[in-house]
């Protein structure tokens, strides 16, 4: 088992704490509150993070770019000119880069405080922020989610145009837009609806916890992970995949009533799922170990 016995009691402690969080996110999402439900994520990271420093900090940014195109606030190419000075020009956003290739297994890359203090981040986290001042200076727009990589898409009188956040801010044409359309369709080799879609702040919010869920089951970090599922939870609460993940990263920490629950759970909603006898076998397992130690 990853956890000892002498951590029980403050993990435990810790996950409690999460329940707290999750009414927070909600909260936080029924608002549409992008810029504070994000960093909340920070939280999976460290149950006493402070999301205050880093919201001034993009409220800061915010106003450096209102300020950029105060004479023209209507006119939403310079908005976007003035989001891209501020974000990559003045606050040294770093660009994609060499350094990108790892984005998978590092999960500084999906919390916003690390990304700004690294300034170094993944398409995910970058669309979100540049997302977050796009709605603080009134750009009107949209996040276009595409396989592993996000743009924004913003309307004008004149022509939509799009925006690669990842780029540096690079802007896009309809055309240009078409073509990395269909390299991903190319890449994935299929035709499917979920290949380009618009995303709100609740989706965004759940693809930071998803990225972080499965970094932190990658590396085999049992607490984070429970955290990350837990927030997800908060958004899909009727989820039985989710419940499943929780079931099995609790039996991982010896939460073995809870981890029984949550599986029991999973097999009464998804009788037929391919991995129903998987999950069997675990239920038999803890069931068998809690007989042992009554």
């Amino acid at each position: 088992m990853l956890f000892s016995p002498a951590n029980f009691t403050q993990n435990l402690l810790l996950l409690k704490l999460m329940q707290a969080v999750k009414m927070e996110l909600l909260e936080l999402l029924r608002r549409n509150d992008l810029l504070r439900s994000a960093l909340l994520i920070g939280k999976v990271q460290d149950a006493g993070f402070t999301p205050d420093p880093y919201v001034d900090i993009l409220m800061e940014l915010a106003a450096k770019a209102w300020n950029r195109c105060s004479r023209m606030k209507q006119d939403p190419v310079l908005r976007a000119e003035a989001i891209n000075y501020t974000l990559f020009a003045e606050f040294g956003l770093e660009p994609k880069t060499e350094k990108s290739k790892q984005i998978i297994d590092d999960p500084h890359r999906f919390y916003l405080h690390s990304v700004l203090n690294r300034k170094l981040g993944s398409p995910l986290s970058y669309v979100v922020l540049y997302s977050i001042l796009a709605e603080q200076v009134g750009l009107s727009h949209e996040v276009i989610a595409l396989p592993s990589y996000y743009l924004i898409k913003v309307r004008d009188a004149a022509t939509d145009f799009y925006i690669d956040p990842y780029e540096g801010g690079r802007f896009l044409t309809q055309e240009e837009f078409q073509r990395k359309f269909r390299t991903a369709l190319q890449r994935n080799r299929m035709l499917s609806t979920s290949l380009f879609e618009k995303i709100g702040t609740s989706q965004l919010v759940a693809r930071l916890a998803q990225q972080l869920k499965h970094v932190y089951i990658l590396k085999g970090n049992a607490l984070e992970a429970l955290r990350s599922v837990e927030m997800l939870t908060a958004i899909f609460p009727d989820s039985p995949e989710l419940t499943r993940d929780r079931g099995i990263l609790y039996c991982e920490m010896e939460y073995f009533s809870k981890a029984m629950d949550d599986l029991r759970f999973y097999l009464h909603k998804r009788p037929e799922a391919e991995d129903v006898s998987e999950i069997r076998k675990l239920t038999s397992m803890l069931k068998g170990y809690r007989e042992i130690m009554n």
